[in-house]
């Protein structure tokens, strides 16, 4: 008999998103036999338009939880699930058809199976989009023959076991997903992979939505003691670019040509990357590169940002 499934997702104020995500849950090839979500203090309406997908018959458990970040949330969620087989996805997201399908078929071919990953792949319907996305989303790599994105925790499908075996997502605003992913991989459970299992994340649309980000992230990751994950090497990036700006105010202005080469070939490093990712154009020419490079230093005026907010409420005590 097949096992049954619960869907779990945390929202919080996704009325723009939710309903896009329902409907590709409800057009599912195998659908979930329960969708539980929990609001983490949602004050749009995002919790009517739930209701009213509730009212038409889908099987959806919805839990208020006020002012819970995603990894409580998804705490309460599996808490709450009915089923032994928990997947999971996020608000912000459009699930494939043949997502949870894909997904379970890697358990059905492998009972001993405890932990699947999907793919992901982020929705580039501008060119800003595009550019943003080479800025920032990593590159598909070569898993078992076939290139995807995984450790996507929007994607991802596992045993109940798994989560109270690694007792369950930190209480994060950012990073609680990386945490959890390195706990289990620490845990040596069976994981298998499903590159046609895909979602379409969809990444900010203009620069103050992604400066609103990535500010979040900063911040939130270094109160989650993440700071070596990014920032540690952004900072060391800049210190020696401070120390060549230095040299072009005090010795001779072709060091900022220096600056500007060091900026753009960041730039033109990623694209050269992503140069056969067939989700992104192939054709980022200098308007391109442009782009890029000023949404990766836009990027990190945000994360400046992030950290002096940190230390300011740290210092001040402001929450």
């Amino acid at each position: 008999m097949p096992d049954r499934i619960s869907l779990i997702i945390p929202v919080k104020n996704e009325e723009d998103s939710i309903a896009k995500l329902l409907d590709s849950v409800i057009g599912q090839s195998l659908t979930p036999d329960e969708v539980v979500i929990t609001d983490g203090g949602s004050i749009d309406g995002t919790d009517e338009i739930i209701e009213s997908y509730k009212r038409k018959g889908m099987p959806i458990q919805l839990i208020k939880a006020n002012d819970s970040y995603p990894g409580k949330a998804r705490n309460i969620a599996i808490k709450n699930a009915k089923y032994d087989m928990i997947a999971m996805t996020d608000a912000g997201i459009k699930l494939d058809k043949n997502w949870l399908k894909y997904l379970y078929r890697c358990v059905e071919e492998d009972n001993g199976v405890d932990v699947v990953y999907g793919n992901y792949e982020p929705v580039t319907d501008s060119f800003f989009k595009e550019c943003l996305a080479v800025a920032f989303v990593p590159a598909p790599k070569l898993i078992n023959g076939k290139k995807m994105r995984s450790h996507f925790i929007a994607s991802s499908l596992m045993r109940k076991k798994v989560w109270e075996s690694v007792g369950g997502f930190p209480d994060f605003r950012a990073a609680e997903d990386r945490i959890f992913m390195e706990k289990i991989k620490k845990g040596r459970f069976k994981t298998a992979y499903a590159p046609e299992a895909t979602v379409l994340w969809d990444i900010p649309s203009n620069f103050s939505a992604v400066f609103k980000r990535f500010f979040l992230y900063s911040m939130h990751d270094i109160k989650a003691g993440r700071w070596r994950d990014w920032h540690q090497s952004v900072l060391v990036m800049y210190a020696f670019g401070l120390i060549i700006a230095l040299l072009g105010v005090f010795n001779s202005p072709l060091w900022f040509i220096l600056l500007l080469v060091g900026l753009a070939s960041r730039a033109l490093g990623l694209i050269f990357e992503r140069r056969k990712d067939a989700s992104l154009s192939d054709k980022l020419s200098i308007r391109g590169v442009t782009l890029v490079t000023a949404i990766m230093v836009w990027i990190d005026i945000a994360m400046f940002c992030g950290i002096v907010d940190y230390f300011k409420h740290k210092l001040f005590g402001k929450e």
